[in-house]
């Protein structure tokens, strides 16, 4: 489970907003770094060019989520499912699991989506994977800042 220390500083991405970001998208981006959770835009990462975005959370090492808005190639759909999608990992990380059961994101996906996440996660992995592709694919901006806010408080 995600602890957050609620400090006096955040630290402050210096990453322009996209143009498409809404003041809901913003109010998302920053309920992520309320968490103290870094927001990395084209970082070393990146250079992996199927790379859209990723979330590294290990307790006390790492916890920063990384969009790679290059490698996007100016997809602002992609990009603003790429940056749903690894902010419900976000929330998930401070539950310490799935927000969901299995069984509503079982019935949620697609066939493509559960085909996609087999391929390519661990067993470990996959149930996290999916509910965040299902998420990011069903709702908005708004209910994902939800999910911040219930689950990393």
């Amino acid at each position: 489970m995600k602890r957050v220390a609620f400090a006096a500083l955040v630290v402050v991405t210096t990453w322009a907003s996209p143009a498409f970001a809404t003041p809901e998208l913003q109010r998302l981006l920053a309920a992520i770094q309320a968490t103290g959770t870094t927001i990395a835009v084209d970082g070393p990462e990146c250079k992996d060019k199927q790379l859209f975005g990723q979330y590294s959370f290990k307790t006390n090492v790492i916890d920063r989520l990384s969009i790679c808005v290059d490698n996007h190639n100016g997809d602002n759909a992609e990009l603003y499912d790429t940056i749903l999608h690894e902010s419900v990992h976000v929330a998930q990380a401070c539950k310490g699991g799935n927000l969901f059961t299995n069984g509503s994101i079982l019935r949620a996906a697609t066939d493509d989506e559960l085909s996609f996440v087999r391929r390519n996660y661990s067993e470990s992995q996959s149930s996290v994977e999916l509910e965040a592709r299902v998420i990011a694919r069903e709702q908005d901006e708004v209910f994902v800042t939800n999910l911040i806010k219930e689950h990393c408080k």
